[in-house]
């Protein structure tokens, strides 16, 4: 159930990022709401959005991997909740914005509240206390949207049971297999119907245009890894932002015992005394942790793993969790900890970058990715300028940006793997200036941050096979395909007779399978037939066709409820209730559009790359 939730809060979380900064202060510039074209990317009714903004977001959250063009629209979806908060006329009291402030562990001092860290912190960001707590009800507001939207899918705890105990049925099934294979000798295609096929079929006996390649290629991970970094660049940007330097994760592994949201206090207590039991198990023999956790877990996720969760960082888990988990040393087992799921021991397996040479690598990657950002909107423009005007090589491009020339086997027009899966490269090459007249492709945006030129050093134009090539693989398809019908066609007369119990098959196996499929020996694509077909009395007959093409009748031979299925059945049901949730929230943002109307001026984000990555903002 923990790993299920945790899921859901990792949804939270993701929408959190692009609607809420991590730690509030990405200071949308749109408040201010001037006239205008003073460089603005975004304008969300009458709000603008700033490339500062973008830069601020990403900077708070350096480890997300985002581009500029999913932070804007992150930034826009949070603006949209913004202009609703204020347009509703929602706010925050005095008492619930400063509990909200104090609880921020950067402003506390052995947990509590600490005025000179948030003294401090303004003053490293220059932001006066007003624009800080202006942000941060606006977070408590959004934060307020989400709660809202997370909790309005509601079920009762009746129905959930219920429903579980449905999902946990479980139907025991034998298997009769009618094999194709039996029909072939009975099929025997004349000449005119192996040539219909052929024509019916033609594109599948149809080799495409096919090229040999030789290609530069420029990226900013490419470049990055190239680019030197000084020791002041790095004492620079730590002190400069050292809220975004932090990236400690633990590896936690847990157990859990979970208490169900309805549970009695009478079942509480009961399960916490089982949690307490545990515990002083482990504690008299850490190394039984992993053990107990798979025999005593109740979160699906980590259990089979020893109850080992991996590493996270701060913001993924719950607070109480949170809080334990980074307190730990290594090696250390907690007591219990209690969360709304549950009770839960934990041992903290490992530690990670919190360390010197941990936040080192964190800003040298970072400082590398936006050099190469700059660099590389330079070098694709002499890459532009070289390739176009000396087309009949490229070894003079190559040398102008420092890349080096690439080759290629054959590759195949439509190719779904490769250079040749993206269609706008193929749309370059093949062109009569690139494949008659060999010149260089233009540069095409590959659209994961690479460029790319290429030269067709070899090419095969599209050829139709010979229908006595593919005469044998035309057969063996038509017997195939027939073969697959006449087994239909057996089984469901079989299938009639064995419902009227007229005839009697020698059915082989007995094997489990529950509604969500999981057993070995039963096509998951049967599932479905086997538990729809009415069981009122056993045995009940169904049928359905297999991978193969055969088809298999199956005798359903009784039906359980597998009670150990439940809870993780009902667990399924809450992690369902949170993807719904998120859908309603998206479809909400997606209302708030028609109400305020949102444009883009999206070449400033393409061009600021150019620019240092510093936009340009209205002063």
């Amino acid at each position: 159930m923990f790993n299920i939730v945790e899921k859901h809060q990792k949804l939270v979380k993701g929408i959190m990022i692009t609607l809420t900064a991590t730690f509030v202060v990405w200071g949308v510039s749109g408040y201010l709401g001037m006239a205008g074209d003073d460089g603005y990317v975004a304008k969300v009714g009458s709000n603008k959005l700033y490339l500062q903004d973008i830069d601020r977001a990403m900077d708070q959250n350096p480890s997300q991997g985002q581009d500029k063009m999913q932070v804007l629209f992150g930034l826009i979806n949070r603006q949209l909740l913004l202009n609703s908060i204020d347009d509703n006329h929602m706010t925050v009291t005095t008492k619930q914005l400063q509990s909200a402030i104090a609880a921020i562990p950067v402003f506390q001092t052995d947990g509590a509240f600490d005025p000179k860290k948030y003294e401090d912190f303004l003053k490293q960001r220059y932001m006066t206390s007003a624009s800080f707590e202006k942000d941060m009800a606006n977070q408590e507001l959004i934060q307020d949207y989400l709660d809202f939207f997370k909790n309005s899918y509601f079920s009762s705890s009746a129905f959930e049971s219920k429903f579980a105990e449905m999902l946990s049925r479980e139907r025991n099934v034998s298997q009769y297999v009618i094999d194709p294979k039996q029909f072939y000798s009975k099929i025997n295609p004349s000449e005119s119907d192996i040539a219909a096929y052929y024509q019916q079929n033609i594109a599948k006996f149809t080799v495409p245009d096919q090229v040999k390649l030789q290609y530069i290629q420029l990226s900013t991970d490419a470049i990055a890894k190239t680019i030197k970094v000084s020791d002041d660049e790095v004492s620079k940007y730590i002190q400069d932002h050292p809220a975004s330097v932090a990236n400690e994760q633990v590896d936690v592994s847990h157990i859990l015992f979970a208490v169900p949201a309805d549970a009695t206090p009478a079942q509480k207590a009961e399960i916490k005394a089982k949690a307490e039991k545990v515990l002083s198990e482990i504690k008299a023999n850490p190394a039984k942790f992993a053990a107990l956790a798979k025999q005593y877990s109740e979160d699906p996720g980590s259990a089979a793993n020893g109850g080992d969760l991996g590493y996270f960082g701060k913001g993924v888990m719950v607070k109480p969790f949170e809080q334990v988990a980074f307190s730990m040393k290594k090696g250390q087992i907690s007591d219990l900890v209690e969360t709304q799921y549950g009770y839960h021991i934990l041992k903290l397996n490992d530690i990670k970058g919190n360390d010197i040479a941990s936040q080192k690598a964190t800003v040298i990657a970072l400082l590398q990715k936006q050099k190469a950002s700059t660099q590389l909107q330079a070098s694709v423009e002499k890459l532009n300028d070289v390739a176009y005007n000396q087309p009949d090589s490229l070894s003079p491009a190559a040398g102008k940006v420092g890349a080096t020339i690439q080759s290629t086997g054959w590759l195949s027009k439509g190719g779904t793997s490769g250079l040749l899966a993206n269609p706008k490269l193929q749309q370059a090459l093949f062109t009569d200036d690139v494949l008659k007249k060999h010149h260089n492709s233009e540069v095409v945006d590959m659209g994961d941050g690479s460029y790319v030129v290429a030269r067709v050093t070899d090419y095969q134009a599209a050829k139709q096979k010979p229908l006595t090539e593919v005469r044998s693989q035309i057969i063996d398809s038509m017997k195939a395909d027939q073969a697959a019908q006449m087994a239909a066609q057996m089984g469901q007369m079989n299938l009639s007779q064995l419902q009227q119990g007229k005839l009697k098959l020698n059915f082989t196996g007995s094997d489990n399978v529950t509604i969500t499929g999981n057993s070995k020996n039963i096509d998951p694509m049967a599932v479905r037939q086997i538990f729809t077909t009415p069981a009122t009395s056993f045995p009940a007959y169904t049928g359905a066709a297999n991978k193969t093409g055969g088809f298999v009748i199956y005798r359903i031979n009784s039906q359980t409820i597998d009670k150990s299925l439940i809870s993780k059945n009902i667990d399924l049901l809450k992690q369902m209730s949170a993807q719904n949730s998120m859908m309603t929230l998206n479809a909400y943002i997606g209302a708030l559009r028609s109400n305020y109307n949102v444009t883009y001026k999206l070449d400033r984000i393409k061009n600021s790359d150019s620019q240092n990555n510093q936009g340009t903002t209205g002063n």
